[in-house]
């Protein structure tokens, strides 16, 4: 079985350090390794040694403030419209396998802690969440590779749950949409608290994964990996006809359905009909998104977990408050 790492701080001070984390504790790992990718190139390729800088000493996890444990120096990929409910909400049809694989980049710098606010810019009115899992690439790709359920265990070293935060009035509010401006703010990804490690076959868990998310104690977001369009061997493989990966890289596979923007008649048209009009435009499609939802609120609170079906895969649990920003 895979091993659950998790970087963290003791309580009033700021120096972080890494970790094993078993059930309620935490095992410190014995070396300052600048970046997730460090790490993963110990664990994955000298594992003996590894192991031998694992502290036998228990540190309570309620003790610890957890911290992203995906470094910023890393590319960010993700999907949209990846699972047949989120497609459905936004007015597409759900069987897409055929459809084109929807690729973004979201930047590094949005990452956050687990715990951490997530702060609402000035003048963003459509904040947003979408739960996701985060696949983190073990082996760099630098050339149009084919990517298998037989081999992409080669390729995916771990597992993160993240929170595609997204702006959706700067999405749809600059010329031509600005889907990296409305998904790139600072704490606009928590991620954590675990990195789980895969070991030999755990990649045979990656479709049965269960993503729950909550806002203010209500479930909003719930399915299963399984239900995944462009599964990540197809997403690895699309992609890398025309970009590299690099070791340490993040790849976000999409979020299911339930998220607070939402489709109408009056959506539509806000768009279509003042698509060179990015003022009106702006205007026209927040004024409709906010008829049929009240968006995040600085006070608004949201959990997610995403653990696999029978227990053995548990990325833990991320809680987060919305705060305006100064």
């Amino acid at each position: 079985m895979g091993t659950s790492i998790v970087k963290y701080s003791k309580e009033n001070e700021n120096q972080t350090s890494w970790g094993i984390l078993k059930g309620d504790s935490v095992y410190k790992i014995n070396h300052d390794f600048n970046h997730h990718s460090e790490l993963m190139n110990k664990y994955f390729n000298h594992r003996d040694d590894f192991n031998g800088l694992v502290d036998e000493t228990e540190i309570l996890s309620n003790s610890l403030n957890f911290h992203s444990p995906i470094s910023d120096n890393i590319q960010m990929f993700a999907q949209g419209l990846n699972y047949g409910s989120h497609r459905e909400e936004a007015g597409l049809k759900q069987d897409a396998e055929q459809e084109e694989n929807l690729v973004f980049c979201k930047h590094p710098s949005s990452l956050c802690g687990p715990n951490d606010d997530i702060l609402r810019p000035q003048g963003v009115e459509l904040l947003d969440y979408e739960i996701e899992l985060g696949i983190i690439l073990k082996k760099a790709i630098d050339k149009p590779t084919v990517v298998t359920d037989a081999n992409v265990g080669e390729y995916i070293g771990g597992l993160v749950l993240c929170n595609d935060v997204s702006a959706r009035d700067l999405m749809f509010g600059g010329p031509m949409l600005q889907w990296f401006k409305g998904k790139s703010q600072r704490t606009f990804c928590p991620a954590g608290p675990v990195l789980f490690l895969l070991d030999e076959g755990d990649i045979n868990q990656l479709y049965s994964l269960e993503l729950t998310l909550k806002m203010n104690g209500q479930i909003k977001q719930q399915a299963s990996t399984q239900q995944l369009i462009h599964k990540p061997p197809k997403t690895l493989t699309d992609v890398s006809q025309y970009a590299n990966f690099n070791i340490g890289d993040c790849v976000l596979t999409g979020t299911p359905g339930g998220v607070l923007g939402g489709k109408s008649l009056k959506v539509g048209l806000a768009i279509m009909l003042n698509l060179k009009n990015e003022k009106k435009r702006r205007q026209k499609f927040t004024a409709a998104q906010k008829s049929l939802a009240t968006f995040l609120q600085p006070g608004d609170c949201l959990e997610l977990e995403i653990k696999s079906v029978d227990g053995t895969i548990d990325l833990g649990k991320q809680k987060n408050m919305i705060a305006q920003a100064s």
